[in-house]
């Protein structure tokens, strides 16, 4: 067979024919928003191969006993976690199981013992206390058993309840004083502690300190006495705390008229008055030390001492 001839016509025929082929490619790809595939030499791929472009194929291949390794690890590593959350698992259920048992099972009130009180006897303590023996010491409400008894028993200032493994409750009293009393109109009187907590009504004689010319709104034994004027209540209140917190022991009465007229008995013959209430300590201070030099002339002298807000004293004395 004779073998065809390639002229330099039909060379360059093909050439024109691959450049109006990739030209139509070329142009159909940006017709779609596509660029041309890119043509790359072998001295261009290895450069991007070692900038880090090859694919996965192409990077270095761990050995045997590498692969080996990093799978021990991820094993050691998987029961790692695994135990841990097995361990924990079995810690929680220990927990749960304990404090079932002692919610049900365990931990049931035998004894219940009362501590430093001589008012009440250990039968009327109980019968008001809310705690029975019996009960789970863990479940029983020492809170609401505390203010039963000193709501109940006015007598009680504070019943301190305690728990005692295994299997005993501990009541710690302790005993109210009578730091105020008011007179009523029947000239009984109600007793009150040192938070104007009712103690008793109907007494027959006066103890502490005198609250006088007070209305009262409602008395309850073993509740908060309430005013019927709430401001005159307060002004008292703020009275009685000065005079207790500084133990001015010379102080034997104390009433107030309303916010602005507030007065204290001095040994039961000098009457402060004092105005509003501000600065009630500073001026029953004043008032004592004038009292005191007062006491050297006249140590039986009645009268009015007027102790006003200018650091100014004025004594009235009473006729006979």
């Amino acid at each position: 067979m004779k073998k065809k001839k390639t002229t330099k016509k039909s060379s360059q025929r093909t050439r024109n024919n691959n450049s109006k082929n990739t030209e139509y490619y070329s142009k159909s790809l940006d017709d779609l928003g596509l660029e041309p595939p890119k043509i790359y030499r072998d001295s261009q791929r290895s450069r991007e191969i070692q900038k880090g472009y090859a694919s996965p194929k192409n990077k270095q291949q761990l050995t045997k006993s590498e692969r080996r390794a990093k799978e021990t690890k991820k094993r050691k590593k998987r029961n790692t976690i695994r135990k841990l959350l097995i361990w924990t698992a079995v810690i929680v259920f220990v927990i749960g199981l304990g404090v079932v048992l002692s919610l049900t099972v365990f931990f049931h009130i035998n004894n219940i013992t009362v501590n430093s009180n001589k008012i009440y006897t250990k039968e009327e303590i109980l019968s008001q206390c809310t705690i029975d023996v019996g009960e789970n010491l863990f479940l029983s409400d020492t809170k609401s058993a505390q203010q039963r008894l000193e709501e109940s028993l006015p007598y009680i200032y504070n019943a301190e309840i305690k728990r005692k493994l295994p299997d005993k409750i501990e009541i710690n009293i302790t005993e109210a004083r009578v730091s105020y009393s008011i007179k009523n109109k029947d000239k009984t009187f109600i007793y009150l502690d040192d938070n104007f907590k009712v103690l008793e009504l109907g007494a027959q004689k006066s103890k502490g300190i005198k609250i006088s010319k007070a209305e009262i709104k409602k008395s309850v034994a073993g509740f908060k006495i309430e005013f019927k004027n709430a401001d005159t209540g307060d002004c008292i209140e703020q009275l009685a705390r000065v005079v207790k917190d500084n133990n001015f022991t010379e102080i034997t009465s104390i009433y107030s008229n309303n916010i602005s007229d507030n007065y204290v008995i001095y040994d039961g013959r000098i009457k402060f008055k004092l105005g509003n209430c501000d600065d009630l300590e500073a001026k029953i201070y004043r008032g004592l030390a004038a009292c005191e030099q007062l006491n050297e002339s006249s140590p039986n002298v009645k009268g009015t001492m007027t102790i006003s807000d200018d650091k100014s004293v004025y004594f009235t004395e009473e006729n006979a």
